[in-house]
């Protein structure tokens, strides 16, 4: 389970501080490409400025497996040529190597053509790491011969056979009376893992004469200068020094073809990740979001592999069902009606109900997406992980939770000890707060909300309850509605809610009253910021993960904004 476990007095020195190195960093430019291959060939960009924030951390240092590492290599170079201010480092070593880094804190981003196991995981927690997957693209692992061999295809049981050491001659599967010489990877590589435990299976060794070689490019050129050599490569990687097997599954066999591949045929498609320790922001974050891009899926055919959106996956998934926060609910709705415009094939479904009750159909299997305005709790983790769901946390925008009065109210402004007091019923009369003498009629969420368990924790604390006559609403709009129609109402919404009909007040948490701007919020001043969430079931993959993503780019950011939100960055 990933959390951001930034606290909302960290969060507000922290954008403080970015605030102030945008406009340091913004003075100096640079850029360098460091690797332990041959880079891969330049594609020519569109020159569209596609940044969500980079100025933010102006280098980065990306490492680890070979079959990503010419994307990356590719991606970064057409990038910095788009951002000279940046610097971006990437270099090879296999999945293993760039996971370590990360685990070591060497690196921003690890690339691997694998999933991070689960020994990883406790090794990063244990060193305060919290690895969160990234799948930028997709690969066909493609199983390679010297062209002078007549064997074509072979079956999994063959292709096993020939790795653990059971089948040693090509006689035994239709080729040649010769012995077969296996070329495979070294252990610290992603495409070793990933072929073990697709071909193998994780509990079978490899024979012991295999020749480990230390990338896709070694094993390219051992096979090719061996007619009896076979070896296993990204696709990136295939050309006429060798050729490609077909593979059978049990379905028939299956060439390794682009379009056998975006057909979610090939049975040997795999993902190929970025792991960066919590959700990546800055320039990190912007790297990941230009891959991505239109002009990264460019890149990513250019390459020789397919974009993410393009996998057998997303084709399955046109379909998903999001529900929960009413604060969340107008982003989640203006941000779907703009993607299928674009995506006429996707149907996104829409609804609220609130955090609680949005989770709670996550824990069930009933949608795709949760949306929540609160953190989830830890008694909705353990009841997830016995459903069987692991819930992962997605940030996708900022908002400034509004404490609001009818217009008619002379009240401008609370501190924190005076909204608590109004909440718990220790204050009963505008009078007690600078206000006509008029008992406050309090305007509350339902509890299944989570506006209203954000506004419990941070306000009144968990230990303690809401007055019970407050006045429990279903909704941002409907507080919005007994605040206007009543001047003695009090009220939270957020700030995207916020109109003429009621009066925002500004607010005291100790540092001086502040105001619900927006200017305040994205300084970091507003003490009431909160981050919005999206939850799913383990990390996103199809339209689930290219919804999320859409809303972290350059358009979906510009939407938020419309709303009435902020950004993640």
């Amino acid at each position: 389970m990933e959390k951001d476990n930034v606290t909302m007095v960290e969060r507000s020195k922290i954008l403080s501080i970015a605030l102030t190195l945008i406009m340091v960093l913004a003075l100096f430019t640079a850029g360098c490409v460091s690797n332990d291959e041959e880079p891969a060939e330049p594609t020519e960009s569109s020159g569209d400025d596609y940044s969500t924030g980079a100025e933010e951390s102006e280098e980065l240092n990306v490492k680890g497996s070979t079959t990503v590492l010419p994307l990356a290599q590719a991606a970064a170079e057409t990038y910095m040529e788009n951002h000279p201010e940046a610097s971006i480092s990437i270099s090879g070593g296999g999945s293993g190597t760039g996971i370590a880094a990360l685990i070591d804190g060497d690196v921003h981003i690890a690339m691997a053509s694998r999933q991070i196991k689960d020994s990883e995981i406790e090794e990063a927690e244990a060193n305060g790491i919290d690895p969160v997957e990234h799948v930028i693209a997709w690969d066909g692992l493609t199983v390679v011969v010297n062209p002078e061999n007549p064997v074509d295809q072979l079956t999994y049981d063959q292709i096993k056979g020939i790795y653990d050491g059971s089948i040693s001659n090509w006689a035994d599967v239709g080729g040649p009376d010769k012995e077969i010489v296996v070329i495979n990877r070294d252990s610290s590589s992603g495409t070793y893992g990933y072929f073990q435990g697709e071909v193998l299976g994780d509990d079978n060794e490899f024979r012991e004469d295999a020749v480990s070689t230390s990338s896709n490019g070694a094993v390219l050129q051992s096979v090719s200068q061996n007619d009896a050599a076979i070896g296993y490569i990204g696709f990136a990687y295939l050309t006429d020094n060798v050729k490609g097997l077909d593979v059978n599954k049990g379905d028939g066999m299956v060439a390794p073809t682009a379009e056998n591949i975006l057909a979610g045929d090939y049975p040997l498609a795999r993902p190929l990740h970025f792991y960066t320790n919590g959700q990546p922001t800055g320039l990190a974050a912007d790297f990941k979001e230009y891959i991505l891009s239109e002009e990264g899926t460019e890149i990513v055919y250019d390459v020789g592999y397919f974009p993410a959106e393009s996998s057998s996956e997303t084709a399955e998934a046109e379909e998903i069902n999001v529900k929960g926060s009413t604060t969340v609910l107008p982003l989640a709705q203006a941000a779907a009606e703009t993607y299928m415009e674009n995506h006429p094939e996707a149907s996104i479904s829409i609804s609220g109900g609130g955090s609680g009750t949005g989770i709670a159909a996550l824990i069930d299997g009933d949608v795709h997406i949760a949306m929540a305005s609160r953190q989830i709790k830890d008694s909705e983790i353990e009841e997830a992980e016995a459903n069987g769901i692991d819930p992962v946390e997605h940030v996708i925008a900022w908002d400034g939770l509004t404490v609001v009065v009818n217009p008619a109210n002379s009240v401008d402004q609370l501190t924190y000890d005076q909204i608590k007091g109004i909440y718990d019923g220790s204050i009963s009369n505008w009078a007690d707060v600078g206000g006509e003498d008029e008992e406050i009629v309090v305007i509350n969420r339902d509890s299944s909300s989570g506006t209203y368990g954000y506004f419990q924790e941070e306000v009144l604390g968990e230990e303690n309850e809401f007055r019970p006559d407050a006045l429990a609403q279903s909704s941002n709009g409907a507080v919005v509605q007994a605040v206007s129609q009543n001047d003695a109402a009090i009220g939270y919404i957020g700030f995207a809610y916020l109109n003429e009909n009621v009066k925002g007040v500004d607010v005291n948490k100790g540092d001086g009253m502040v105001a619900p701007t927006s200017e305040n919020i994205l300084a970091g001043d507003y003490p009431l910021a909160r981050p919005l969430h999206f939850y799913t079931d383990g990390q996103t993959t199809g339209l689930a993960a290219d919804f999320k993503e859409y809303i972290l780019s350059e358009e979906g950011t510009e939407i938020v904004y419309e709303v009435g939100y902020f950004p993640v960055e």
